[in-house]
């Protein structure tokens, strides 16, 4: 009998990943790769702006996933779980790197130029850097990565209150940073 692994909850698939037979840890890796992997590079090149780092850290929260697994770890909420592994190795990769931090106020632009997708994904990234991690991390997770309230307030073991403070505080440093630009990034500042 052929499991449908589609049809398996993220836990039951990460109780999986343990499993003797080789083929079925695969399928269930497989599944939960297929499930998240896009959220959490995501994540990780948001938060870190460095795409080398951000695939590092990408593969290994897969990593201590797996380990995880093969350790008995019960596991209630995966997606949860996976952000705050991924959430944990981006804080220890930004503590190891030290980035110089570069300040909006530093790049310049001509206003009334029409600005492309890239100056203007390089602008919100420079703005996105100037915000306290936790203001960032909120941020990202809501408007870019799309989780609801609910969901960040369980993945960063927050309340829901303080998710709230985060994402609206977030907008308002934002819409400070981001005035001259507001008519081109309007979506983000909402």
């Amino acid at each position: 009998m052929k499991i449908q692994f589609s049809n398996i909850s993220d836990e039951e698939l990460f109780s999986l990943l343990a499993n003797s037979k080789k083929s079925v840890a695969k399928s269930a890796f497989e599944e939960l790769y297929s499930r998240y992997s896009i959220i959490l590079y995501n994540y990780c090149k948001k938060i870190l702006s460095n795409e080398n780092s951000s695939s590092d850290i990408f593969q290994e929260t897969f990593l201590r996933v797996i380990e995880a697994s093969k350790e008995g770890k019960v596991m209630t909420n995966f997606a949860g779980y996976v952000i705050r592994v991924a959430r944990n190795l981006c804080l220890n990769e930004k503590d190891n790197i030290r980035n110089t931090m570069v300040y909006v106020e530093d790049f310049h632009l001509i206003s009334n130029q029409k600005r492309d997708d890239k100056e203007l994904n390089e602008i919100i990234s420079i703005a996105l850097d100037s915000l306290a991690f936790e203001y960032r991390e909120s941020l990202i997770l809501k408007e870019f990565l799309n989780f609801s309230y609910s969901e960040i307030a369980e993945m960063l073991d927050i309340t829901l209150p303080v998710v709230r403070i985060r994402i609206h505080r977030a907008k308002e440093k934002l819409r400070k940073v981001l005035s001259p630009y507001s008519k081109e990034i309007n979506f983000l500042l909402e």
